[in-house]
C-alpha cells in the first residue's frame, strides 16, 4: 500500500520541526538579563547598534532592553532598586554604589576620562588658567565634577569651591548652553554635546581636557563610563558577565569602523544632526576603550584608578578584587 500524499507531508513536515528543534533550543538558552536605555547621551549610540546589530545574541547572551529613561538619576535608583540588571554610568558611581552594599560587580569599561572637557568661547577663557574667579557650569552632584575637581587642585593650584564660581546645572548639555548663552565664561561636558553646541555656535571650544590631565601629570589612565551587572543576574547565568564584555568589545570596535552607519542609526534616536554626531567620532573627542574585567589590564587599570582616587578623598572605602565580575 502507497502512502498517501497527506502522511508523506505531515512526515515530511515532523522530520523539519525535529531538525529544526535544536536551533529553536539554542536561541531559547541564551542567559537574558535585563537592561534599559538612555534616551539622550552617547551611550545610545552603543544601546542603537546593539540592537540593530545584536552582538550580544552572537556572544551568547540576550540583553534585553526593557525601558527607556530621560533622567539618569531615576536610571541610577532604578538599576539600585534592582529594577533591570545591566547599566552603563562613571565607573567611581559604581563603585559608591558597591560600597553602600549594592550587589553588582563592574563588568567593563566603555571610555576614559578623555572625553571630558572645559568649554568656553574664543575671546573669553583660554585655559585652566584663565579661570580664576570665572562661572563655571557643572552638574555638582556628578563624578565628573568630583574628578575635574581633584585634577584642577592637583595640577594647577586651584580651589573649584573657592577660586571658581561654580553654576550647578542639570546635565552636561545645560553646561553648554549657559555657555552659549553668556550665563557662563566655561563648562564642564562631553560629546556629543560639544559638537551640537559647536554646529549652533562656531564661536565654540575646548579649553582643557581632563583625562589628558591626568595622564600627563599622574602617569594614571582614569576609566569613565563602564558597565555593571547585579549579582542575582551571574548567579542565575555563571560566567555572563564574560560573554557581556565579548559582546560589547564587537559593538564597539564594529561601530568605530562604521562610523557612518552608526551616526545614522544614532542621530535620530539622540535627537542631534548626523553632522554633529560625526564631528563628535571624527574629532577624536568622543572615544572608546573597552577593557573586560576578565582581563588582566582591565583589572590593573580600574584598582590602579580606585587606589588612587581613594587616596585623593574620591572614594570613600579602598575597593579589591571583589568589585571586578573576574568570570
Amino acid at each position: 500500500m502507497q502512502p498517501s500524499r497527506r502522511s508523506i507531508l505531515k512526515t515530511a513536515g515532523l522530520g523539519a520541526a525535529i531538525l529544526a528543534r535544536p536551533a529553536l533550543l539554542r536561541a531559547q538558552a541564551l542567559p537574558k538579563v535585563t537592561t534599559v536605555a538612555l534616551a539622550t547621551g552617547f551611550s545610545v549610540i552603543l544601546t542603537e547598534y546593539m540592537a540593530a546589530k545584536r552582538f550580544d545574541k552572537k556572544h551568547g547572551v540576550d540583553i534585553d532592553v526593557i525601558n527607556s529613561y530621560a533622567s539618569v538619576t531615576n536610571y541610577y535608583n532604578d538599576f539600585t532598586a534592582g529594577t533591570f540588571e545591566l547599566g552603563i554610568g562613571s565607573w567611581d558611581t559604581w563603585a559608591a554604589r558597591f560600597l553602600a552594599g549594592v550587589p553588582l560587580r563592574l563588568v567593563c569599561t566603555v571610555n576614559n576620562y578623555d572625553i571630558l572637557y572645559l568649554i568656553a568661547k574664543k575671546g573669553g577663557p583660554a585655559s585652566v588658567d584663565d579661570l580664576r574667579g570665572k562661572t563655571v557650569a557643572a552638574t555638582l552632584s556628578s563624578g565628573a565634577y568630583r574628578i575635574a575637581k581633584l585634577a584642577l587642585r592637583q595640577f594647577h593650584k586651584l580651589d573649584a569651591e573657592k577660586d571658581l564660581r561654580v553654576q550647578n546645572v542639570e546635565s552636561p548639555a545645560a553646561a553648554v548652553a549657559l555657555v552659549m548663552a553668556g550665563a557662563a565664561e566655561a563648562g564642564l561636558t562631553w560629546e556629543p554635546n560639544i559638537s551640537v553646541g559647536m554646529e549652533r555656535e562656531p564661536a565654540l571650544t575646548t579649553i582643557y581636557n581632563v583625562g589628558q590631565d591626568f595622564t600627563r601629570n599622574a602617569g594614571i589612565t582614569l576609566p569613565y563610563f563602564s558597565l555593571a551587572l547585579r549579582n542575582e543576574a551571574e548567579a542565575r547565568h555563571p560566567g555572563v558577565s564574560a560573554l557581556i564584555a565579548a559582546a560589547f568589545e564587537d559593538c564597539i570596535n564594529t561601530a568605530m569602523a562604521n562610523i557612518d552607519e552608526v551616526v545614522a542609526l544614532a542621530a535620530p534616536k539622540m535627537k542631534v544632526s548626523e553632522a554633529a554626531l560625526k564631528l563628535a567620532l571624527t574629532s577624536k573627542r568622543l572615544t572608546f576603550e573597552p577593557l573586560g574585567m576578565q582581563t588582566p589590564r582591565g583589572r590593573e587599570t580600574i584598582l590602579g584608578a580606585a587606589e588612587y582616587l581613594y587616596k585623593n578623598g574620591v572614594i570613600e572605602k579602598p575597593l579589591g578584587a571583589d568589585f571586578l565580575a573576574s568570570s
